[in-house]
């Protein structure tokens, strides 16, 4: 009986610290909002709502209810007009937050807001009237900025951009004589196009969204064995470290013995792992100490964040080339013309992406460096790892495949390899002490959990009618309810009020995108959540893995601490 009640106390206490500690820990907190806020955020939440029961039940409302035509595919009749309010309040939200932030967001807010309405004026093209109407918003939003520039957040200032906004999006759409002659509806063009526009915005939301469950796989990893050691006495600890080792051995049997794993993938991830043990061997000298359990256990969202803006950086920046080149296009003169659409199409390759993410890896990893040696190791050693694998990615893309061809289910079955081996050379030695159990056993689990993270991502996903659709609405409702700690302490140059608003625009932001693809039945494509979901997963979740499992063998083999 009380081998089951600690069992239960440990099932107990990986909940608690997996789901319940992180949700009551970042969900945002009311004291202090100014007036109208709460009511802002209300309705904003409402929505995200209605939108997240749109994804789950697309297949049902599109049986059930009227499709309405788009450019290319149909949506239901409901899920055009959840689409179009939740693009019209993102775009909204970002540009209230605006008003109350440095110069350069308020720049770039406004042409992204620019952009997204120049696509909708250009219905209106054939009516001077229509056109009129588009550009008194952007005019009304050009003098909002400039009249509340040093001003404090008023709920007012969010009834007038979203009416701005919401005029300039529907005054053309609704009268133009374009839209009625390609044979479409309206709500359709507006939710695609105004999801075209905003897509780019979605990115960091949709990356980060994609490293949620890697981030709950080393959480419960970790407070699982903390548990265990905390609640089991000697015997039933044996047994399950012995049932974790039998665990271990089927798994590498099966991951040999599995086809799909050729050799030029096994080589290519043993020099995947060398090149990070390295690097955060670099990282843990100018630290002078190894990793600790405070170390790997470090939120590792801010980093992400900052991460995935700098990736998305060349997607991001392109309201600047896209109005440069239209204006060129019609004005003049050619050269900018046509250096900025190369920009444009340069950027949007493969080859591109994977060269702005080492340089953004490279540069966190030179920011964070100083503060590892300030005794800080854990963002150098993310970033370390991060760099390694854009790399590899990288000779991939120049056609080097043949042994960069690393992935994740070997990366996992080498280092469970390593553990074991430095498990059982401590055992030998009798230097197996009981921190060293424990951070083994954590790596262990680890590589175990990890490859099978999204095990239910399949199931569900079927369920609800969409390839990879579970594991997106999973990563989007987690960072709802987890990182709404940043909206509890602002600074004047990021007020509360900015931060609250800059939340829920991200969010919202992503949850649209989600659920224009689910219930338009669209993937692979510019619209397809999913990818950039799993993009997340690798360039996000895997360096956590990874940085988390080096740091666990870093700590059982570091010399004893006296």
């Amino acid at each position: 009986m009380r081998t089951l009640a600690a069992a239960g106390a440990v099932v107990r206490d990986i909940v608690w610290l997996t789901i319940v500690q992180p949700v009551r820990e970042g969900r945002p907190r009311r004291d202090g909002w100014p007036v109208g806020l709460v009511a802002i955020v209300t309705a904003i939440l409402i929505l995200y709502g209605l939108l997240t029961l749109a994804v789950v039940f697309a297949g049902p409302l599109r049986s059930a209810g009227a499709l309405v035509v788009t450019s290319s595919q149909t949506i239901p009749d409901v899920g055009a007009w959840l689409c179009i309010a939740g693009v019209v309040l993102s775009l909204a939200t970002l540009q209230t937050a605006a008003l109350h932030l440095p110069w350069w967001v308020k720049l770039f807010t406004l042409l992204t807001v620019t952009v997204a309405l120049f696509y909708f004026a250009t219905a209106g093209a054939s009516d001077p009237i229509l056109l009129v109407a588009s550009l008194l918003g952007l005019l009304a939003l050009v003098v909002l900025t400039l009249v509340r520039w040093q001003a404090a957040f008023a709920w007012w200032e969010f009834v007038a951009v979203t009416v701005a906004i919401g005029g300039a999006v529907f005054f053309p759409m609704v009268g133009s004589s374009t839209s009625r002659g390609l044979n479409a509806d309206w709500r359709g063009i507006v939710a695609e196009g105004g999801l075209m526009t905003v897509s780019t915005l979605a990115m960091p939301a949709l990356l980060v969204a994609g490293a949620a469950l890697a981030q709950i796989a080393v959480a419960a990893s970790f407070s699982g064995v903390a548990a265990a050691t905390r609640e089991f006495s000697r015997r039933p600890l044996q047994l399950a470290g012995m049932l974790l080792v039998i665990w271990a051995a089927f798994e590498l049997g099966r991951s040999f013995q599995d086809p799909e794993n050729e050799a030029a993938g096994w080589l290519a991830s043993l020099l995947a792992l060398a090149g990070i043990a390295g690097a955060q061997l670099v990282v843990m000298a100018v630290a002078r100490r190894p990793p600790a359990w405070a170390d790997l256990d470090e939120d590792s969202t801010p980093v992400n964040y900052l991460v995935a803006v700098g990736t998305a950086a060349l997607v991001l920046l392109q309201p600047v080339p896209l109005i440069l080149r239209e204006v060129a296009r019609n004005l003049g003169p050619q050269w900018l013309f046509a250096s900025t659409d190369a920009y444009l199409n340069a950027s949007a390759t493969d080859l591109a992406q994977a060269i702005s993410r080492v340089t953004i890896g490279v540069a966190g990893l030179l920011i964070a460096l100083p503060l590892a040696r300030r005794g800080r190791p854990w963002a150098a050693m993310f970033m370390a790892a991060m760099t390694v694998l854009a790399l590899f990615q990288l000779f991939r893309n120049l056609g080097l495949g043949g042994w960069a061809s690393n992935t994740v289910p070997q990366m996992s079955s080498l280092l469970l390899v390593a553990m074991l081996v430095v498990a059982a050379v401590l055992l030998i030695t009798r230097r197996l002490t009981m921190l060293r159990v424990a951070a083994l056993a954590s790596g262990v689990l680890l590589c175990l959990v990890y490859p099978h993270r999204a095990i239910l991502d399949d199931p569900i996903s079927a369920l609800l009618g969409f390839s990879g659709i579970a594991a997106v609405l999973f990563g989007l409702v987690w960072r709802l309810l987890t990182e709404g700690d940043i909206t509890r302490e602002g600074t004047p140059r990021w007020p509360v009020p900015a931060r609250v608003l800059l939340y829920c625009a991200s969010a919202l932001i992503g949850v649209t995108s989600a659920a224009f693809m689910t219930l338009t039945r669209s993937s692979g494509g510019f619209f397809d959540a999913a990818i950039f979901a799993d993009g997340g997963d690798f360039l996000l979740g895997t360096p956590l893995f990874l940085t988390a499992a080096v740091g666990c063998l870093a700590i059982a083999l570091a010399p004893p601490r006296h």
